[in-house]
């Protein structure tokens, strides 16, 4: 789905030819071990319901935590930790970066549609 998009982001310094062969040897690699592994065998469909799940229950834990810190007499627009009390955990840095890293990757079209269409809570 996103093999074009990614393929010119990293080998861009390649030129066009040469990043044809080397984005298709790469990807056959990748498909070939992720088959192997097993996570390769999921449909598009089982994929994509998997995405929607993990994002759902990101949104629900993100609303659970801003109640929380809320309901502790914060102020709304005040930061607060999805794991933490008063200091970040380290899981709320692991889950900073992980949300950082997806809604800022050109390859995650899918992902900002869904959140428009669903409306998930991840600011």
């Amino acid at each position: 789905m996103n093999y074009y998009t990614m393929r010119d982001h990293i080998l861009w310094s390649l030129p066009y030819p040469a990043r044809i062969l080397v984005g298709l040897i790469i990807y056959r690699s990748t498909t070939s071990h992720l088959h192997g592994q097993g996570t390769g065998r999921y449909s598009p469909e089982e994929i994509a319901a998997f995405r929607l799940d993990i994002w759902e229950h990101i949104s629900r834990l993100l609303a659970a935590s801003k109640a929380k810190a809320v309901s502790h007499n914060m102020d709304p627009s005040a930061p607060f930790w999805a794991f933490g009390g008063d200091q970040p955990t380290e899981a709320d840095a692991t889950l900073f970066g992980f949300l950082v890293s997806v809604l800022i990757c050109n390859a995650y079209v899918v992902l900002k549609i869904l959140v428009e269409k669903k409306h998930i809570l991840i600011s």
